[in-house]
């Protein structure tokens, strides 16, 4: 292997013409490259340069013009670089000719010269051109211009020897453009070819050292090169193999029938001796044409090896659980309950089926469990049944095969039960799954194996599943549009977050931590206290339907009203009114002061008993309001001591007295 620390050594074969251009142009390359002029064309050229590099001497890069270089490309081992009239070179040159004669032929090589008559015209001379492939043609159109009386011949330096052995005047092609250009453009080859040279050495390296066994053989089936795997495997050198037949040495492993089709078969399953191996045939084709083929092998036992440590040990950074079931802000009785199931699920790996309305914290909830679980250094994947088209949300969960469906990626996909495999997926929403895949879903959860779309082999998973909804799955299955096998599947270890307005002694709490974050997002932390003073105060009032995202989305908007702000600057009441008016569609008047509350007898009119409710609904309402007027009576009408007694907030008090008015 060349030293890649050398200057790339380039030698160039002319004759005497062009030559003297490279000799003069040569020492300004010296620091670039070792640039070496040959006065030989053809045999001769070919013939030095063999003898040399037998000899041991080291060339990167040929250099030569027309004919000449055509026929050291055909038959030498070098890469060779054309020397090619540049642009003002040919300018030059034909200007040269018309200062000699009125009548200039052009003879270059293969290719006529480009806008030429143009410029010959604009100078009142005739020229015409006739491109040679060889020196027979560079002959016979010498010989034909002369008979024609042109008096000037424009070509490469052999073509201006013929045409000077005629009596015909010449001006060579090229000049020191070209000649730059060539050596330029062979340093750069030269470079590429060590570059080549030393990346085909790092993946001999490479394939020295793989585990995997390779063996390429040439279009004969013969072994072209082996790696120290696959002689393990042949259980023979490479020196006894190459050069024979593959079927010769390991008929299992034949590549006949990929070098007769074309076609590659891949991830083939055999076995060979007491192994069993998964082999790759791979045919090789160059330019179109086949030049052999390519056989990889490994042993089965090591890709379950290595398949069980990456799926365990890789995890996406996607697909992470950030939230801890300590995280969770609340101390009512019901976010007690919760964090307590919470904790006592998370030690088991049976399904959960986390319920509560709309912004209530599943999610925040599932990654708790998922992070106080045995499977906390695995993935959490996270998905929205009702985000996603059925179509895409199939492929999405169960993944898909290559050429499973138009526009499929390469290779395939694997779903995001794969993804999840070793840790938890949560699957939110899953009352909106469409019922066709509730089917594919009810066979993973029982099979522990997920079948990808195109696919005909199962994928076995360890996932733990939790899923979320804020609907009633039980009235989903009576209205047919929830399986009930699926239902019963899912409904193992049920978990019910209360909503916010159950909970009002945790709203200060959870606006006070949801504050403190947006106003640091924001840049303005120290104006937590003056900010939560001015919330405060309005949120026992709400009803809250949107949970604790309705509250996370209204403290962000406290925040920014007070991002940017001199801290000492008051911040008035109609401010907070315009960015959170929810919190202000409904005051409730001021407490009345404590008036006894008047008992109807049963069966007065007006009285429960008289209203005589029709529909549970109402008969419940009813019972609940004539808990609250007892309660009333019993504290002479003083409802913040009624709402303490009730376990409610006064403005939920006021809202279900006003309710029933």
């Amino acid at each position: 292997m060349p030293d890649p620390s050398r200057r790339p050594i380039i030698w160039v074969f002319s004759t005497s013409r062009l030559r003297q251009v490279f000799e003069g142009v040569a020492p300004s390359y010296a620091a670039a490259a070792d640039v070496r002029v040959f006065d030989k064309v053809f045999e001769e050229a070919l013939e030095i340069a063999r003898a040399r590099v037998d000899s041991g001497e080291e060339v990167d890069v040929f250099v030569a013009a027309g004919w000449n270089a055509a026929y050291l490309r055909d038959h030498a081992q070098v890469p060779v670089v054309l020397v090619s009239p540049s642009a003002s070179d040919v300018l030059q040159a034909l200007a040269d000719a018309c200062r000699l004669a009125r009548r200039v032929a052009a003879i270059p090589f293969r290719k006529a010269l480009a806008g030429v008559e143009i410029f010959a015209e604009s100078l009142g001379v005739a020229l015409e051109q006739r491109p040679y492939e060889t020196l027979e043609d560079a002959r016979a159109a010498v010989a034909d211009f002369a008979a024609r009386g042109f008096e000037v011949v424009v070509g490469p330096g052999p073509v201006c020897d013929v045409a000077e052995k005629a009596g015909l005047r010449t001006v060579l092609l090229y000049a020191r453009d070209s000649v730059c250009e060539a050596i330029e453009q062979a340093v750069e080859v030269a470079r590429a070819v060590r570059a080549e040279d030393a990346e085909r050495e790092r993946l001999r390296g490479i394939l020295d050292h793989l585990v995997e066994g390779v063996v390429a053989v040439d279009p004969e089936e013969r072994i072209q090169s082996v790696n120290p795997a696959m002689e393990r495997l042949l259980a023979a050198p490479a020196g006894e193999v190459l050069g024979k037949r593959l079927s010769q040495v390991a008929p299992d492993l034949s590549l006949g029938r990929v070098l007769e089709t074309g076609n590659a078969e891949l991830d083939d399953v055999q076995r060979v001796g007491s192994r069993t191996l998964v082999v790759h045939r791979i045919p090789l084709r160059q330019r179109g044409r086949p030049r052999g083929a390519v056989l990889t092998c490994q042993d089965a036992s090591t890709i379950q090896r290595l398949d069980r440590n990456l799926r365990s040990r890789y995890r996406p950074r996607r697909f992470v659980a950030r939230h801890l079931l300590s995280s969770i802000v609340g101390g009512s009785p019901g976010m007690q309950e919760v964090r307590a199931l919470a904790e006592r699920y998370a030690r088991t790996d049976a399904t959960v089926l986390v319920t509560g309305e709309s912004g209530t914290g599943k999610e925040l909830v599932a990654q708790g469990i998922h992070n106080a679980s045995t499977r906390r250094d695995h993935p959490f994947v996270a998905i929205n049944c009702a985000a996603f088209p059925e179509a895409l949300l199939e492929s999405e969960l169960f993944g898909y095969d290559e050429g499973a469906f138009t526009g499929s990626r390469r290779g395939g996909r694997p779903g995001l039960f794969e993804a999840a495999h070793t840790g938890t997926i949560f699957l939110d929403e899953i009352g909106d799954m469409p019922m066709t895949l509730q089917t594919r879903l009810l066979r993973v959860l029982q099979e522990r194996q997920v079948l990808r779309l195109g696919s005909n082999d199962p994928t076995p998973v360890d996932v733990r599943v939790i899923a979320a909804t804020n609907k009633d799955l039980k009235a989903a299955v009576a209205a047919r549009e929830f399986r009930d096998d699926l239902y019963y599947r899912l409904n193992i270890l049920k978990l019910h977050l209360p909503p916010l307005r159950s909970r009002e002694e945790d709203l200060a709490a959870i606006a006070a931590d949801l504050l403190q974050r947006a106003l640091l997002r924001h840049g303005a932390p120290g104006a937590h206290a003056r900010a939560l003073a001015l919330l405060l105060p309005r949120l026992g009032g709400y009803a809250w339907p949107g949970n604790v995202r309705e509250l996370e989305n209204m403290v962000e908007r406290v925040a920014v009203l007070f991002a940017d702000r001199d801290p000492d600057a008051p911040v008035a009441e109609d401010a907070l009114r315009r960015i959170v008016p929810e919190l202000f569609a409904e005051d409730p008047p001021a407490e009345a002061p404590p008036q006894p509350v008047r008992r109807e007898p049963p069966g007065a009119p007006g009285s429960a008993a008289g209203a005589r409710p029709t529909d549970l609904r109402s008969a419940r309402d009813e019972q609940e309001r004539e808990l609250i007027r007892r309660v009333l009576d019993e504290v002479g009408g003083n409802q913040s001591e009624a709402a303490r007694r009730l376990g409610i907030g006064r403005s939920t008090l006021w809202r279900k007295l006003k309710a029933g008015a």
